[in-house]
């Protein structure tokens, strides 16, 4: 298995195995430091190293909180985009069923109630599949035929301002319903999370070597709280990658909102 391989699997397992991979990788590293800094036999080796200057580490740490950040900041925004585009989704239905309702010619072709349905196709069936970068047949189904249906009657208002309005409001339809599903394709930036990994490695030797003068106590606690301190800080970075699932994942409540609202009007099985 290959980095990038093992990257995806990690970042897509539960959050509790996310943060036990993160956990038992680098607790594990920590642990082995300390206990070979005291083998007996290497003990003279390890000491020849003594007088590092205590600060040392600073470096490695002011790398580490820099990269941290960046990747984070790069994570949200990836998010929030996501999060824009479900957003933006919501706004284009609405606007699509209030045109709908204020316009006879298309008032009285159920295309709300088709609406409901795609809503609930989406809801129910889709967003699972998202997270396997697959979409529902059937949702894109009823994404077509609400679409097939709305331009056979579009000509009607060909060169008038309900027709533009009405463009724009199946474009921004399109637009937005692609975009959220464009974010179902697995994204990992491999090199920053080698760097991110590799520096958080080195932070931990770092802290190692201005303690090599330290009782093996002493040394235990600083590897402790920098191994506690690499942990809590990668390991939410870690569940921001996928979106579909766990604690930080995008809410469904926007298609959840607009499918009450035309629940509320079209209760009944047609």
């Amino acid at each position: 298995m290959d980095f990038k391989s093992l990257l995806s699997t990690l970042f897509y397992s539960p959050d509790l195995g996310i943060f036990l991979g993160i956990f038992v990788v680098y607790a594990a590293i920590a642990l082995f430091i300390v206990l070979i800094v005291h083998i007996p036999r290497l003990r003279d080796f390890f000491s020849s190293f003594n007088g590092i200057h205590g600060t040392f580490y600073s470096p490695a740490a002011t790398m580490f909180a820099l990269l941290a950040a960046f990747m984070g900041a790069s994570l949200v925004s990836s998010f929030n985009s996501h999060t824009e585009s479900i957003n933006q989704e919501r706004t284009a239905l609405l606007l699509y069923v209030d045109f709908i309702n204020n316009t006879p010619l298309l008032a009285n072709q159920n295309l709300q109630y088709q609406v409901k349905q795609y809503l609930q196709s989406a809801i129910e069936e889709e967003w699972p599949l998202l997270e396997h970068e697959k979409i529902s047949r059937n949702t894109g189904e009823l994404f077509q035929g609400i679409f097939l249906k709305t331009l056979k009657i579009a000509p009607a208002f060909e060169g008038t301002q309900a027709g533009r309005e009405l463009a724009k409001v199946l474009d921004s339809w399109y637009e937005a319903r692609a975009k959220r599903l464009s974010y179902r394709w697995k994204h990992i930036e491999i090199l920053r999370w080698g760097v991110l990994f590799m520096v958080a490695f080195l932070l931990q030797l770092s802290v190692a070597a201005t303690h090599l003068a330290s009782s093996k106590r002493a040394m235990s606690l600083s590897m402790g709280i920098t191994t506690a301190l690499i942990i809590s800080v990668i390991t939410p970075l870690a569940l921001n990658v996928n979106h579909y699932s766990g604690l930080l994942q995008v809410s469904k409540m926007p298609f959840e909102e607009v499918y009450a609202v035309l629940s509320e009007q079209f209760n009944d099985d047609r």
